[in-house]
């Protein structure tokens, strides 16, 4: 198996990354990150990092070892390399169902241009070397340039490489035949690893939420995500678990062609594309970028009204242009149309007929 490059810190930010390249079993294994932006333009990072009993037992007299990523220590080593302004808020050792292990880390940073993380798009060929991810906040002054792309007036957040990623295709002669595959003893050799390595993936989760201080815009830009229409405020980057179904409804890790390809570290081979590609509009698929192209690829990202706070960071004397997609010439920004105020307060019933208990 490939293993991570670079230093100790580099090495812990790809925790998940490190425990799916490396040859160590990392069944019952559940690592789940959220990042929620404030309207000042901070966010704040949780980590809920869970090791199994059975995960646990088979460390056998290296549990010790295997509890330490678990421990302050490894979250402050994390934290080094998750950007500039970024502080461990608090930290918890926790017994967690089951007998198991969880590790709970919250972390704030006061900007999150400065926060990166391990990069959830694991179908680039080049992903040992290239599996940092940074976030950027990008103010829109005009209009996409196809209806319903974007909006001039909306902030959008984008997850994405500083270096372009190696896609399967890159490089390739369209003239030149295709490679061959394995071999038929080779297959045979993966289809025997097949199970031990369905097996190590039981109760396996990894997920990377992002979460905003008000309802994501479901903007065109936005077609690969869930449906966003339900004023939703949190969208899924990456969330693939033992517990998901292919496409035809059965367990995707029982899916045989799927383990094969999965044993050969092909994640954007064809029959994973096939099984994950409609996974905006079915929430049983796993989330996850499948198809390792790098001629169109920008990161990931969602589109958010901007506060007060950022309105007066980015859009403050600022000129929007609505154009082609609207009538008016550019025209300043301003917040009463831009910006959002906050979540409407219900309004309270008044009470008809008869005073309340007590009154006259």
């Amino acid at each position: 198996m490939r293993a991570l490059n670079g230093s100790p810190a580099r090495r812990l930010l790809g925790l998940l990354p490190a425990l799916l390249l490396l040859a160590c079993p990392i069944g019952c294994l559940q690592l789940e990150t959220r990042v929620k932006l404030h309207e000042d333009g901070s966010a704040t990072i949780t980590e809920r990092l869970r090791f199994s009993r059975a995960l646990l037992d088979q460390a056998g007299a290296r549990e010790g070892e295997l509890l330490k990523l678990l421990g302050k220590e490894a979250a402050l080593e994390r934290m080094k390399s998750m950007g500039k302004g970024i502080s461990l808020v608090r930290h918890e050792l926790r017994e967690a169902e089951g007998a198991s292990k969880e590790s709970f880390a919250e972390f704030r940073i006061e900007d999150i241009n400065d926060f990166q993380y391990a990069a959830p798009w694991l179908s680039f060929v080049d992903y040992p070397e290239n599996n940092i991810a940074k976030c950027q906040l990008e103010p829109l002054y005009k209009n996409g340039s196809s209806g319903g792309e974007w909006w001039a007036g909306n902030l959008r957040v984008r997850l994405g490489l500083p270096k372009r990623p190696k896609g399967i295709d890159d490089g390739k002669d369209p003239k030149k035949p295709p490679e061959k595959g394995p071999s038929p003893q080779e297959q045979q050799i993966y289809r025997e690893l097949a199970p031990v390595f369905r097996d190590m993936l039981k109760d396996f989760q990894v997920r990377l939420t992002f979460e905003s201080y008000c309802p994501l815009l479901p903007l065109g830009g936005t077609a690969g995500i869930r449906n966003l229409s339900s004023g939703a405020r949190s969208v899924d980057f990456l969330n693939f678990s033992s517990e998901n179904l292919d496409n035809w409804g059965s367990r995707f890790l029982d899916n045989e062609e799927i383990m094969l390809d999965l044993v050969r570290w092909q994640w954007a081979s064809q029959n994973i594309i096939t099984h994950v590609q409609n996974y905006a509009s079915n929430h049983t698929l796993p989330v996850f970028l499948p198809r390792a192209r790098s001629d169109w690829f920008g990161g990931s990202w969602v589109y958010v009204s901007p506060s007060r706070q950022l309105f007066d960071r980015y859009f403050k004397g600022k000129e929007l242009d609505y154009r082609p997609w609207g009538k008016d010439p550019p025209a300043p920004a301003d917040f009463d149309k831009i910006g959002w105020k906050g979540t409407p307060k219900k309004e309270e019933k008044k009470t008809e007929g008869k005073p309340e208990e007590g009154g006259k």
